[in-house]
């Protein structure tokens, strides 16, 4: 044949079908823009030098897995519609003497054409746009700003391959389909349709079942940490049960709205719903599909814009004081009074005299699996009967041990307690037990319960219940706490003895915070590592100012992913929707063109229209409100996972972000039921 007679056949099939072409290109082309945006921004040197750059590299990294993941499924969804409308143009072809390498040809054409498009065109709008993303993403996390643009090759070539492999592997695909379908079939797959679905109450009935069991798991789970691996289980069971009502759901709705004559036997509800009944099964698939990717975006959008604006109680709340110095030693023993007071003098000097409410204070820490008033330090790492109703990380306590003598000396008290006895104070249920047991070790008496504390505690601290254990004879209790642990090294328990020095910097900067705690982390570490001090194991030093950058960086690049992905996801949605109704609306084409024969006005056809969109369109967006509504408690307890325990903020971005996905999908639903009616009413690039 004459050369190039393909790529003209490719470039006119890609022509006529500009409808169903366009928004795939632009789609393939987006995709390739974001992948290199997140690619660029995840290594770019930029990320090195900046505080706070390895996390939101690490972050970055991460969003551009999900991003190449998402990229792989979507492309393959949409090339599904395209391949359909395009299966009775072949069909002719093949009937007119093409045979199936002819055919396939015009499919190599096609795909090289559409990965050209796709890659120059998203290549370079992600090396223009990447420099507005650095600048949005550097502003919310707080760093100085450069206008110096830097274009990735790393990032360039990753696109170039990961895309190339995608578009080849949907070229293989796409010429499999042609070459193992009959001309015939070919010929007929546009108009073919469905058999007509059965109820299947079973599947339905397994949907509701699944939807419900993880809408327990998010209302019962009470501590955060259980919610973070019990949330991406609970996460499955709702996409499959998401999938299970709306494919065997609408086709009982289908059924029931059959049966109910007063509804169904009306003109334009007649027409709908029997027009549904007939392709339920991939109607269901798609509402399905956009249902998910609705709940995604809201729930990636409103907790991430959660975690961001309300990054500043939560760095409050992870870092109370200005500065938190934390010196480790070898035994119980070693921390003497002279001990806490040298440490506090190394504070007071060097931040010359400017801290502000010191508290300084002695306490033992370790963690076990709590049960009926003991706390088995063991049952951590093994011995866990995981068969109980609550799971292993619900029942793990952190406990700290102090000194009565400290607690009365910041408190201001004059408590008093007999040797064996204890005072108990709970960041979480009032401990309700008369005894307090740690196995291997004594039984405490409770004397009574501690209503607050002496110093503020990190959010850290609670993520899981924390006991404040307060005993009149410290040193013996925590040595035979150690003494324990030590035989039993080699399950990896740990029991730290450890010296606490807080205090804020009223009128101190960023900078000259951060160089303080510097300064003292240097002077510490230089007597443990001068071997001055060798009862001394180790020191840490933190400051508010210098966890500030780490801090915004992360949820700053948190809220910037969840906006890239949230942007992506929706424009997925709304190409699933664009690309249903459109097939829909070829495949019904006939339909009302015969019925516009026997008598139908165009205004029946447009109410018929509106009854058949009306009656599942909005069903995704209610069922992604519900889930939304059910995920809220999970969502709660993973931001609260981040130190973020403003409700008040999450209710409120919550809301926002739903009712401006509703906005987005009202403008959806207007403009895809517009192109809907013009094709079933005016027989619109019929062929």
């Amino acid at each position: 044949m004459k050369q190039g007679f393909y790529l003209k056949l490719a470039l006119d099939g890609m022509r006529k079908n500009k409808r169903l072409y366009l928004p795939y290109l632009l789609t393939c082309a987006s995709t390739v823009m974001m992948f290199y945006i997140l690619s660029a921004l995840a290594y770019s040197p930029l990320m090195k030098t900046m505080r706070g750059g390895n996390g939101m590299s690490m972050i970055l990294t991460l969003g551009t897995f999900v991003m190449a993941l998402f990229s792989l499924l979507f492309l393959f969804y949409t090339n599904a519609f395209l391949s359909r409308r395009r299966n009775k143009e072949f069909g002719l072809y093949n009937i007119l003497g093409m045979n199936k390498a002819n055919l396939s040809r015009i499919l190599l054409w096609e795909a090289l054409l559409s990965a050209l498009f796709a890659l120059i065109v998203g290549l370079a709008g992600g090396i223009l746009f990447s420099k507005l993303a650095e600048l949005f993403l550097l502003h919310m996390a707080g760093e100085q700003v450069g206008y110096a643009l830097s274009v990735s090759l790393k990032s360039i070539a990753a696109s170039i391959g990961f895309f190339g492999a995608i578009f080849g592997l949907i070229l293989i695909v796409s010429v499999a389909r042609v070459g193992i379908t009959k001309p015939l079939d070919l010929l007929k797959s546009e108009t073919a349709g469905e058999k007509p679905p059965k109820a299947n109450w079973l599947f339905a009935l397994a949907g509701v079942a699944l939807l419900g069991a993880a809408y327990y798991l998010a209302v019962k789970i009470d501590e955060p940490l259980t919610a973070v691996f019990i949330f991406f289980a609970a996460v499955l069971m709702v996409i499959v049960a998401t999938y299970l009502l709306f494919i065997a759901g609408s086709v009982v709705l289908c059924r029931l709205l059959q049966k109910n004559k007063r509804y169904y036997y009306q003109p334009n509800h007649f027409v709908s719903v029997s027009s549904m009944a007939f392709r339920m099964k991939r109607n269901g698939a798609g509402l399905a599909s956009i249902c998910i990717l609705a709940t995604m975006v809201l729930v990636m959008l409103s907790s991430t814009s959660c975690l961001y604006f309300g990054g500043d109680d939560a760095l409050h709340g992870q870092c109370p004081y200005d500065m938190m110095a934390r010196l480790r030693l070898s035994t119980p023993a070693s921390c003497t009074e002279e001990t806490l007071a040298e440490l506090c003098s190394m504070a007071r000097n060097e931040t010359l005299g400017r801290e502000d409410g010191m508290i300084a204070f002695t306490a033992l820490d370790t963690s076990g699996y709590f049960e009926n008033g003991t706390v088995d330090l063991d049952g951590v790492t093994r011995n866990v009967d995981i068969s109980t109703p609550q799971s292993m990380l619900e029942r793990n306590r952190s406990i700290y041990v102090l000194p009565l003598a400290d607690y009365n000396r910041l408190m201001g008290t004059s408590l008093t307690l007999s040797p064996g006895e204890t005072l108990i104070w709970s960041s979480g249920e009032p401990y309700e037990y008369d005894t307090f047991t740690i196995k291997g070790c004594r039984t405490l008496r409770v004397n009574g319960a501690l209503t607050e504390l002496p110093m503020k505690l990190s959010t850290s601290d609670t993520l899981v219940t924390a006991y404040f254990v307060v005993v009149p004879d410290w040193e013996d209790y925590a040595t035979e706490i150690a003494a324990f642990v030590e035989s039993h090294h080699q399950n990896l328990l740990t029991a730290a003895a450890r010296q606490y020095c807080y205090f804020d910097l009223p009128g101190v900067s960023d900078d000259e915070q951060i160089k303080l705690g510097q300064t003292i982390y240097k002077t510490v570490s230089d007597q443990i590592n001068d071997g001055k001090q060798p009862e001394w194991i180790a020191f840490g030093v933190g400051t508010l100012a210098g966890d500030r950058s780490d801090f915004f960086g992360m949820y700053g690049s948190l809220f910037f992913l969840g906006i890239i992905l949230s942007i992506v996801f929706i424009a997925a949605a709304a190409l699933i929707i664009y690309y249903k109704q459109l097939s829909e609306g070829y495949e019904d084409q006939s339909r009302f063109d015969i019925m516009q024969k026997v008598g139908m006005t165009k205004r029946e056809i447009k109410s018929t229209v509106n009854s058949q969109v009306l009656t599942v369109f909005f069903a995704p967006l209610l069922l992604a409100g519900v889930h939304l509504a059910f995920a809220f408690p999970f969502v709660q307890k993973i931001v609260r996972v981040f130190g973020v325990q403003n409700t008040p903020l999450l209710i409120i971005t919550n809301v926002a972000c739903f009712l401006a996905f509703a906005l987005f999908y009202v403008f959806v639903y207007r403009d895809t039921a517009k192109a809907y009616y013009a094709i079933v009413s005016d027989g619109e690039e019929r062929r």
